[in-house]
C-alpha cells in the first residue's frame, strides 16, 4: 500500500510553510505516497466552501484514496479528529462539519483518531494538521489498520445546510459556492428541476437572484455570448449562474448564502 494517494484540501494558501509541512510529514513516513492538491485556496475558516469542494471532486478519485481536509477554526480545542471510512475512500478531518456533504452522499464508518504512537505529538498544538492529521493519514496509507489509529465514534458535527424547497410554481434555493471565475453555484439539482418542469409542462423558467430576473437558460457558457446573466446546469448537475467571460458575482452583487427562486412562468 506504499503507493497510496493522499488528497489535500486546506485553507492554508501557498505563501506560507503550512502545505509544505503537511507534505513533508507524509513523505517522511511514506516516501512512495502520491500527494494530490485538491485546493489550498478555500476561503479562510469557510467550512461550507470546503465541504462543497470536497463533495464536488472526491468521487472522481481512485478507490483507496485518503482525503485529508484541514479547515479547522477550532484547532487545539476539544474538537475531535475523525476518520470516516466508506466502501471506497477514507476521509480525515476535524469534527467541525466539514464532512457534512460526504455524510449525505456516503454511509461511512466513523472513528475518532487517537493513535498516540503515530502522532508527532499528542499534546494540543496550533498546527494539528501537521502534528496529528498528516501523520495519521500517512500511516493509514502504509496499511496501518484504522483500528490501531482510533476508536468508533458517533454523532459527528454536521453543518446546517438548507435544502431547496419545491412548491407548485417555484423552487426556493440558495447560492452555495462561488468558483474562481466568479460563477455562482446553487443547491438546485438537475433532478429537482426536472421534477419541477414535469409539474409545469411548457412553462418558461425564470430565476430570481437578488434584484435580478434572469430568463435565459443556456446550454454552455459560450452559447450566451452577451453581457446578460444566464443560468445553466453545470458539470456537477447543479444550476449555476454565469455571465460570459465576466464574474457573475460582481455583475449581480451576489455571494454564497444569498437566496434564489426558480419560477415557472
Amino acid at each position: 500500500m506504499g503507493k497510496s494517494c493522499i488528497a489535500l484540501l486546506t485553507d492554508f494558501g501557498t505563501k506560507d510553510y503550512f502545505v509544505a509541512s503537511l507534505k513533508g510529514v507524509i513523505l517522511s513516513i511514506n516516501p512512495e505516497c502520491a500527494i494530490v492538491d485538491i485546493s489550498h485556496e478555500v476561503p479562510e475558516y469557510d467550512l461550507t466552501a470546503a465541504a462543497f469542494v470536497l463533495w464536488a471532486c472526491y468521487r472522481f478519485f481512485p478507490g483507496g484514496t485518503i482525503f485529508l481536509t484541514v479547515v479547522d477554526p477550532g484547532v487545539g480545542s476539544e474538537r475531535r479528529i475523525l476518520l470516516a471510512r466508506s466502501q471506497r475512500y477514507y476521509f480525515i478531518a476535524p469534527d467541525n462539519g466539514v464532512l457534512s456533504l460526504v455524510f449525505k452522499q456516503e454511509d461511512p464508518e466513523i472513528m475518532e483518531l487517537n493513535g498516540r504512537e503515530h502522532l508527532l505529538t499528542d499534546r494540543r498544538s496550533s498546527f494539528e494538521g501537521r502534528d496529528k492529521m498528516a501523520p495519521l493519514a500517512a500511516w493509514l496509507s502504509l496499511g496501518v489498520s484504522p483500528v490501531e489509529l482510533g476508536r468508533p465514534a458517533g454523532n459527528p458535527v454536521r453543518l446546517e445546510l438548507p435544502e431547496p424547497q419545491l412548491r407548485n410554481q417555484e423552487i426556493q434555493g440558495q447560492i452555495v459556492y462561488r468558483d474562481r471565475f466568479g460563477n455562482l453555484i446553487t443547491n438546485l439539482s438537475q433532478e429537482l428541476i426536472s421534477r419541477f418542469l414535469t409539474r409545469n409542462r411548457g412553462a418558461n423558467l425564470i430565476l430570481l437572484a437578488g434584484k435580478k430576473k434572469i430568463s435565459e437558460m443556456a446550454a454552455s457558457y459560450s452559447s450566451s455570448g452577451s453581457d446578460r446573466p444566464f443560468f445553466l446546469i453545470n458539470s456537477l448537475g447543479l444550476l449555476e449562474i454565469a455571465v460570459y467571460r465576466k464574474p457573475a458575482f460582481e455583475v449581480l452583487g451576489l455571494e454564497p448564502g444569498d437566496p434564489v427562486i426558480l419560477k415557472a412562468n
